[in-house]
């Protein structure tokens, strides 16, 4: 936290982007998506979840000035995990394109670039722990608190290796299943870290609804999102049906390499 955090907080998402971008390019391959998808692919993902963390913001601060307080928040990270999958589904929708295998390349990167946000908070000082006789030196509050950006970003690890390790192995998974996997790991997470967060006395955002704050709110009805998608995506039906693609994809493929060795 010093002066100028704010512009390493926004720098980092740029770094995040281009480690995104690098591993998408190179890995697409795995996922039958040639590369210059890949590149539109990440160019509308990322701006789905900087567009997702600026609404967030916007609604974070407008339901906290209608509770009569004063929170406000340009950006908020949440936001990414929430509105990014919805805007790629009507983009994936637009171009006709298979949105569970395109979202499965998306998902590790998506936390990457989340990763490198939070560790950013650490520089500008935003969403403070509490407060403490140790810890590091907050100016926005005046106050020394519990380094809880510090912690959320070491967290952010295991939710990046949970993303690769599902796509990596997905032929023993349903595609599309890392994301609502990683979500639901990241809501987790964030629900306790919101324990170690500062609100002001009387904050209504810190007191939302049955002494949990409204950040804890929003994580338990996306993880319920979460596991809704998960029972979808292993209902039988759809297990069927990707069998069903499977073999048709794979038939496809015999015959033009059958085709390939007539002419040869």
């Amino acid at each position: 936290m010093f002066e100028g955090g704010d512009y390493v907080y926004y720098a980092m998402f740029l770094v995040g982007f281009a480690i995104m971008m690098i591993l998408n390019v190179r890995d697409c391959g795995l996922y039958h998506i040639e590369k210059k998808e890949a590149v539109l692919v990440t160019l509308v993902t990322y701006v789905a979840g900087v567009g997702g963390g600026m609404l967030m913001g916007k609604l974070y601060t407008a339901i906290a000035q209608s509770l009569g307080g004063e929170g406000s928040s340009n950006i908020a990270i949440f936001g990414a995990v929430v509105f990014t999958p919805i805007m790629l589904s009507v983009f994936f929708w637009l171009i006709r394109r298979d949105w569970r295998a395109i979202l499965d390349m998306l998902t590790p990167t998506i936390y990457i670039v989340l990763l490198c946000a939070k560790f950013g908070c650490n520089f500008a000082g935003c969403c403070a722990g509490f407060v403490c006789d140790f810890g590091i030196y907050n100016p926005r509050i005046g106050e020394t608190v519990f380094p809880v950006q510090a912690f959320e970003t070491v967290t952010m690890i295991p939710v990046v290796i949970a993303g690769y390790y599902f796509v990596r192995k997905y032929k023993k998974f349903v595609k599309g299943m890392a994301y609502p996997v990683t979500a639901g790991m990241y809501c987790i997470l964030r629900f306790f870290w919101e324990f170690a967060r500062y609100y002001a006395p009387g904050d209504a955002m810190g007191d939302f609804f049955l002494g949990l704050t409204f950040w804890q709110c929003a994580c338990i009805l996306v993880l319920v999102c979460c596991v809704i998608m998960f029972l979808i995506l292993n209902s039988k039906k759809v297990r069927d049906r990707d069998i069903a693609i499977a073999r048709a994809q794979a038939a496809e493929r015999k015959a033009k390499r059958a085709a390939h060795r007539k002419k040869r």
